[in-house]
């Protein structure tokens, strides 16, 4: 994921997807991605899963646009990065709130618990890392002291793969969604030993 994000932080492509797609604000992008989330969660449970699933995409491009937009027009702001990151865990819960309309090889109160697993495991890493970086215990603004397995992208391409694949093979379909609760729940755990021993460095 680090290596993604130096490709597409290089000075040239952040300044192309800046000056085109700066005719809206980086709030504004921001909250259109949360808006065509939404819309992707009534798409799938109305059972129109692929226009769903297309609509998730875009709503992650609406989500990938507002910073380099944000950074070549200089107007990044504190508020934007909390509002940023308030819209990604809501989009997150919604992405997670679709899957309660696929149908898997496992009993529905099963998956039932286990999205609602992953959902918890989703929303708990940046929760750490935010709240250690409130309370002083690991200063990490930018989250790079507290080095996870995965941050936002990885579940979320799982969880997409799985989507796609629920049509067609239900088990290829719970394969990928164990795989991306697999790596959730490490990644919790690990954030939490990583605050335990960081946090002796900053007593």
């Amino acid at each position: 994921m680090a290596v993604q994000k130096d490709i597409f932080d290089k000075p040239w492509i952040r300044n192309v997807i800046g000056k085109t797609f700066r005719f809206l604000s980086p709030n504004t992008w921001t909250t259109l991605s949360l808006l065509v989330a939404f819309v992707a969660f009534v798409l799938v449970a109305l059972d129109h899963l692929y226009w769903g699933i297309l609509l998730f995409v875009i709503s992650g491009m609406c989500d990938f646009i507002d910073g380099r937009v944000a950074r070549y027009t200089g107007t990044s702001t504190k508020y934007g990065s909390f509002w940023d990151g308030t819209v990604d865990r809501f989009v997150d819960a919604l992405i997670i709130a679709g899957f309660f309309y696929l149908d898997f090889p496992w009993p529905d109160h099963v998956m039932h618990m286990l999205l609602f697993l992953l959902l918890f495991c989703i929303l708990l890493p940046p929760f750490i890392v935010a709240y250690a970086n409130h309370r002083g215990a690991v200063p990490d603004p930018h989250e790079k002291v507290i080095w996870r397995f995965a941050f936002r992208a990885e579940p979320i391409l799982l969880l997409g793969v799985s989507a796609a694949f629920n049509p067609v093979s239900q088990k290829m379909s719970l394969f990928f969604f164990l795989f991306a609760l697999l790596l959730m729940v490490a990644t919790t755990i690990q954030s939490l030993i990583l605050v335990y021993i960081k946090a002796k460095d900053y007593e």
